[in-house]
């Protein structure tokens, strides 16, 4: 069974950080195969552990998300194969996980999924289709640990770094392969709801150049942490399924 750890940097979103724990706890995949480390560098949380989850934080900045985000990847257990990208603000629907390790178990050593739940102001709005000339959604990608590592992992930057190591996976002639197409064709409903334009209390360090990346304080106040989702995303997911199927406007049935 392929084994994964999912991989998540965090800065200041504890008002949404437990949502996402909440969607890795909510998954189907076996809970032995698979694990969550989340990187806090700003000491907001402590170490705080769940059954097979962590948050590990102490009181010192990296230099730019990119080594912030191989230092994450650093604390992922030994045994396990692959690595998960998630982000602190998305919700991952419960076979996230399980779509990659299909897609992993079939030969792929970059996985990511053709299509999102695109949401503004925590609602979901639009459902996002990928072509090969268009960008690929970030936070729906997984990867060999020993291909990362092989290209680098990602390099010290704090704004388009995700970009940046795609292209050295292809340089080494490796290129992605849809997780989604491990389903039924009648099921390829996405995981990820990739929330946008949301009028956050606090800023995020995602996609700042690396000056104003570095200007963030480097330790934060102590915060408690409230797991779970603050409402029921995946009925949202069905209705606007539902929704779409009735206007005659989607191919993907309800069956979530």
């Amino acid at each position: 069974m392929i084994k994964l750890s999912a991989c998540c940097v965090t800065y200041n979103r504890p008002h949404l950080l437990g949502e996402m724990i909440d969607s890795f706890e909510k998954q189907n995949y076996p809970k032995q195969a698979c694990e969550l480390i989340i990187l806090d560098d700003a000491n907001q949380y402590g170490d705080i552990r769940g059954e097979n989850w962590q948050i590990v934080s102490f009181p010192r900045r990296f230099a730019s998300l990119g080594e912030k985000r191989n230092a994450c990847v650093s604390l992922t257990n030994p045994g396990f194969t692959h690595i998960v990208v998630a982000d602190d603000d998305d919700i991952y629907l419960p076979w996230w996980l399980e779509c990659h390790a299909k897609n992993f178990e079939r030969g792929a050593k970059w996985s990511f999924a053709s299509s999102i739940f695109w949401s503004e102001r925590n609602r979901i709005v639009s459902q996002w289709q990928h072509h090969d000339e268009e960008w690929i959604m970030h936070p729906a990608h997984a990867f060999e640990k020993k291909t990362f590592w092989d290209c680098g992992g990602y390099p010290h930057m704090a704004w388009k770094e995700d970009r940046e190591f795609f292209e050295r996976l292809r340089h080494a002639g490796i290129d992605h392969e849809d997780s989604l197409s491990c389903l039924e064709e009648h099921r390829r409903v996405p995981y990820l709801i990739h929330r946008r334009n949301l009028r956050w209390k606090h800023r995020h360090t995602t996609g700042l150049p690396l000056e104003e990346y570095r200007s963030f304080e480097p330790e934060l106040p102590r915060v408690s942490l409230e797991i779970g989702w603050k409402k029921d995303y995946l009925e949202e997911a069905r209705e606007f399924i539902k929704q779409r199927n009735t206007e005659g406007e989607s191919h993907v049935d309800g069956n979530v």
